[in-house]
């Protein structure tokens, strides 16, 4: 069975957009794989609970 998931929207400056989408495009990552990581980094450096569940792969 599928994880259900959620969409996430929010405004960034483009220059930072750019940025993110060669990144991942150079990394070979999806932008969602890409997003996912940087807010579970997030969620743990502010020391949330949340942040603490195990990654999948």
């Amino acid at each position: 069975m599928a994880e259900e998931t959620r969409e996430v929207r929010g405004r960034i400056p483009k220059e930072l957009k750019i940025a993110f989408e060669v990144a991942c495009a150079r990394l070979e990552v999806t932008q969602t794989a890409a997003l996912e990581e940087a807010i579970r980094d997030w969620l743990q450096k502010k020391d949330s609970p949340a942040g603490d569940k195990s990654q999948r792969s």
